[in-house]
């Protein structure tokens, strides 16, 4: 079994079952196929170390084997396991598999919150998983066909939601729910405003964010997750909106910078990844959008901050 880029995948070894691989920038992808009673056996090696696995199930039933535990797994779920340890996945019915193998060092979580995120997850009810599950599926789906820019990007998502998982599920008593009463829904109005406020900022973290509202992070992807989306992917898109717009102004009084400063304003670092990332939510490039807008004699839209709640609804669409 080979990457489609010529190098062999990690050894995990299955009876009865096939896998491919794909590369997606850092993450690689395995898919396994097999009849009831196949099992996927993983024997760690030294390389595995600096990696994790995220699972998850397009079809059929197993269950999770990890020294003395056993827990069920079920299209609809996802699991989380340290590849430097064994385990095994016992098929019950005919499936398929999608295994992201991921770099340890792309993951923005702390350790701690990662082993406690160990297992199977998804119950009812389950924001970040109910989040999370479609979004690997269709990544497995579609991301094979596309150049290597995207690939890396499909990975940057599946990284950014796998750290949103770590930080819900880190040990320590539930926080309320996000939005349940009226202090809850004040915080997240409140936090929307710090980041349209902040969009400029290089340095607009989870933990600076979670600091100035005195909340904990973990508290803070649960608040985004509740909206459909991740923290960083609306910062993200709110910085879209904010570029699309002030590269749609017109006229001599009005002059635009260029493509490249329009970005730097508004928090992008790389010219290229914000170059792909608009014509992603868009469907054209800055150079093209701004054409298209100052010849038309259309403004792009005046007043600083859009409405929170359709900048949640536009971040999940492009997701999808």
């Amino acid at each position: 079994m080979t990457a489609d880029d010529g190098r062999t995948p990690p050894a995990t070894t299955t009876t009865g079952a096939y896998a491919a691989a794909t590369r997606l920038g850092p993450v690689t992808l395995l898919t396994y196929r097999g009849p009831a009673g196949s099992v996927l056996r993983h024997v760690p090696s030294a390389a595995d170390d600096a990696f994790w696995a995220l699972g998850t199930q397009a079809r059929g039933g197993a269950d999770l084997v990890r020294g003395a535990r056993r827990a069920p797994c079920a299209p609809g779920q996802v699991f989380l396991m340290r590849l430097s340890e064994p385990w095994e996945l016992h098929a019950r019915e005919t499936y398929r598999l999608h295994l992201y193998r991921i770099p340890r060092r792309a993951v923005g979580a702390s350790e701690a919150e990662l082993l406690a995120a160990r297992g199977v997850h998804g119950q009812p009810g389950d924001p970040v998983t109910r989040l999370l599950a479609p979004v690997l599926l269709r990544a497995a789906d579609s991301a094979a066909g596309h150049p290597e820019p995207y690939r890396r990007d499909v990975a940057a998502v599946v990284t950014d939601l796998l750290g949103t998982l770590a930080a819900a599920r880190a040990a320590g008593p539930p926080e309320p729910a996000p939005g349940a009463d009226g202090d809850g829904r004040e915080t997240l109005r409140r936090i929307r405003h710090f980041v349209n406020e902040h969009l400029g900022d290089r340095d607009l973290s989870p933990e600076r964010i979670a600091a100035r509202h005195h909340v904990s992070v973990r508290y803070l992807h649960k608040v985004f997750a509740a909206e459909g989306t991740t923290l960083t992917r609306w910062i993200k898109q709110r910085r879209l909106e904010e570029c699309r717009r002030e590269l749609g102004r017109r006229g001599p009084a009005d002059p635009v910078p260029s493509v490249a400063a329009v970005a730097r304003r508004w928090g992008f670092v790389n010219a290229a990844h914000f170059s792909r990332s608009f014509r992603a939510a868009y469907g054209m490039s800055p150079g093209e959008w701004h054409r298209l807008r100052t010849a038309s004699g259309e403004d792009g839209g005046r007043g600083r901050e859009a409405p929170a709640h359709a900048s949640v609804l536009r971040a999940t669409s492009a997701a999808g």
